[in-house]
């Protein structure tokens, strides 16, 4: 009898320790779980907080190009006013030279408003020398009238790299007129960059037809 109870005793015992160690292991499955679940949401937030900044960031950016674009063409807007006012007071002032109509003469070197560059050079080329001179000339005999040179690009190279590149060529047109003996502050030089295409194609010629410099007479053209 005593055998007896002995052993139903043992048994409660072991039954015992076994119901432990599987609550003890559920337990410890749970609190993994629940690790590993805190840990993926942290992981999916932090990848949200990421994306937001991205797209913060992106969104600052296009505004800050957008604010840019609109105080260029408020400058520029700005710019042409004035030039023409100052151009058309000049050609009042010298009725024997008809500036306007010299311009637009096709037969007319001055017709001839674009010096073009190679590939990634501002240097003037020999070929537009002539062009350069005739507008030199015309600016001396018409000493009131202003002008505005325009570097362009290609759509190849970064934004900022076409800016400074399209900078460059302009002042090259500039100091090509100033050796000739135009004042310079006469002379306003800007850059488009890639900005204003005069050919929308993606190849070698319309690459060329883009990579220029415009001399523009505000209020004459």
């Amino acid at each position: 009898m005593k055998k007896l109870i002995f052993l139903v005793l043992a048994g409660l015992l072991v039954s015992g320790c076994a119901t432990q160690d599987v609550s003890e292991q559920g337990g410890a499955a749970v609190e993994q779980r629940d690790l590993l679940e805190s840990k993926r949401k942290a992981e999916e937030e932090e990848a949200r907080r990421r994306t937001q900044a991205a797209e913060q960031e992106e969104m600052n950016r296009k505004l800050d190009e957008e604010r840019r674009r609109r105080a260029e063409a408020e400058a520029q807007a700005k710019s042409d006013a004035e030039i023409k006012a100052l151009n058309q007071g000049s050609v009042n002032e010298r009725p024997i030279s008809d500036a306007s109509s010299a311009l637009k003469d096709p037969a007319s070197l001055l017709a001839k408003r674009s010096v073009y560059y190679d590939y990634d050079r501002f240097d003037v080329r020999e070929e537009f020398s002539a062009i350069v001179a005739a507008h030199a000339d015309f600016l001396q005999e018409n000493s009131k009238i202003r002008i505005r040179v325009e570097g362009n690009c290609d759509e190849r190279g970064s934004t900022e790299y076409n800016l400074a590149l399209g900078q460059r060529r302009a002042d090259s047109v500039k100091r090509a007129l100033t050796v000739l003996g135009v004042p310079a502050n006469r002379i306003e030089a800007v850059s488009f960059g890639e900005e204003k295409p005069r050919a929308t194609g993606q190849d070698e010629d319309s690459y060329a037809e883009n990579r220029r410099s415009d001399i523009v007479y505000p209020g004459l053209q």
